[in-house]
């Protein structure tokens, strides 16, 4: 049962966010707590708790403090709520509105924001009229901080300033005006480790269990032993798969620094979401790289690679395995282990067969050590071309692209007319324009020669794209045959 209207048990609520804190002491939590108590002090009302959250956004009602004011007050402990302003308590006007409004009256309790002069006791008072604009407008205002410190913090990731409070496993913050990552001395040697023994096939089970036998620090164990903290974030210490593959794809071990990865649904929804590509900021060339571009893309090719070898019960996993598919059904062909002689005879078979029997797709068996010839043969019919490396990379640039030198040529030219036809149709134009308002082309006139010369500039502009695309394929075939033919 509620105590009598005139015998108050108050509970004060103090909040602080992060972005308040630029404010000073106006609005810290020390100052908040002497002008509530004193004026708690001073009607000579019951203080029964105070209620804190230090460095939370008011966007959001799931706050520990707030949650707990609330609680006390729907159990009878207090009657009375006080905070300095209504930015204090909340800055989600519907929400707002739905407590003072429709929850505090249900519950008998009274609501007093001291500086905006809101007390529910006075519900006719000019403050209490104008408290649903005031809602708004706190809200807009939290709206509005949030645009303005994301502007920021686009400007700082586009200018190249490393600002994340905690730095990628492998780099330091540098003391520079950028805070250019540095090399960690202890943490680059496992980084290159993980990247390796992925690079060797291993998988990312087998990585975390040699970093777990060597006892080697999990990254936010390392973190924290640096900064003299303790690691709340995990119980058991030990790396997983997310903790490697978390390493696997981060670019800034290519010396790439890469930033705005993530955001939020908006500023009053905080769940975090991933950006695409495309929209992140990403400055090349940025800092010492860890691993080499060879290594990460021989990493990327592996994670692409459908492939994945299993073991056999000898624990040996066949080289071809997980390669190799039925050319009939598409499936792909399994291991097979059988006796021969003193010896057991691996090969290949169809895995539908193995596994519906033959009314679906014959065995296609194949022995081990054949196909093994097979693919052996054909890299050593290759290699003997590369002792002539210019012919082979033509033979190799020709099955690849189909095309001829002759196409490159005739393309270029087209694309150096295609671009000069562009420039006339821009000057023809703007100079019928021109014509049109000093009234030398009547409209009708101004209007069809426009559209025959906008027609004609989209197409053209489509033609460039396409054969600019065809060029820039035809130098990644390039690209890619000398360095196929590096490999051999």
């Amino acid at each position: 049962m509620l105590p009598k209207q005139t015998e108050y048990i108050a509970g004060i609520y103090l909040r602080l966010s992060k972005d308040d804190e630029r404010n000073g002491e106006s609005l810290s939590i020390e100052n908040q707590r002497r002008i509530l108590t004193d004026y708690v002090k001073e009607q000579g009302w019951t203080l029964y708790d105070e209620y804190v959250d230090d460095g939370i956004s008011g966007v959001s009602f799931d706050r520990p403090g707030v949650q707990r004011m609330l609680d006390d007050a729907k159990n009878g402990k207090i009657n009375l709520i006080i905070c300095k302003d209504m930015s204090r308590f909340g800055r989600n006007y519907i929400q707002v509105g739905q407590y003072v409004d429709y929850i505090f009256p249900s519950y008998n309790i009274r609501f007093i924001a001291l500086n905006d002069n809101i007390d529910t006791a006075n519900a006719d008072s000019a403050s209490m009229d104008m408290l649903p604009i005031m809602n708004i407008f706190i809200e807009w205002h939290a709206a509005n901080t949030s645009k303005k410190l994301k502007a920021v913090i686009a400007s700082g990731a586009k200018a190249g300033k490393y600002k994340t409070p905690n730095p990628s496993y492998g780099y330091l913050k540098g003391d520079d005006e950028f805070c250019t990552p540095v090399v960690d001395p202890y943490a680059v040697d496992v980084v290159r480790r993980i990247f390796e023994m992925r690079a060797k096939g291993m998988s990312l089970l087998q990585i975390c269990g040699v970093l777990n036998e060597e006892k080697i620090l999990l990254p936010s164990d390392y973190r924290c032993q640096r900064t003299g903290q303790v690691n709340k974030t995990t119980n058991d210490h030990l790396w997983g798969i997310g903790n490697v593959k978390c390493i696997l794809n981060n670019e800034m071990y290519l010396g790439h620094l890469c930033q705005l990865k993530t955001t939020t649904v908006s500023y009053k929804n905080h769940k975090v979401i991933c950006k695409g590509k495309e929209d992140r900021v990403i400055i090349e060339n940025n800092h010492e790289p860890i691993i080499s571009q060879e290594l990460w893309d021989k990493v990327r090719e592996y994670e692409k690679s459908v492939s994945r070898g299993k073991m056999t019960k000898s624990r040996v996993t066949v080289p071809l395995s997980g390669l190799m598919y039925c050319q009939d059904c598409g499936n792909k062909m399994r291991v097979h282990s059988g006796a021969g002689g003193n010896k057991m005879l691996t090969g290949y078979t169809c895995g539908l067969h193995s596994r519906c029997g033959k009314g679906c797709c014959s065995s296609h068996y194949i022995r081990e050590y054949i196909m093994e010839e097979i693919v052996l043969n054909d890299i050593k019919a290759m290699i003997d071309l590369t002792i002539d490396e210019d012919a082979a990379k033509q033979i190799f640039l020709a099955k690849r692209s189909g095309m001829h030198d002759t196409q490159s040529a005739e393309d270029g030219k087209r694309i150096a007319y295609v671009k000069d036809r562009l420039t006339e149709l821009d000057r023809m134009i703007v100079k019928v324009y021109e014509d049109n308002v000093y009234g030398k082309v009547p409209d009708e006139v101004c209007k069809t020669l426009l559209e025959k010369y906008q027609a004609e500039k989209t197409s053209l502009q489509a033609e460039q794209a396409e054969l600019e695309k065809r060029k820039e394929t035809a130098m990644q075939d390039e690209q890619d045959v000398e360095e196929f033919i590096r490999r051999l």
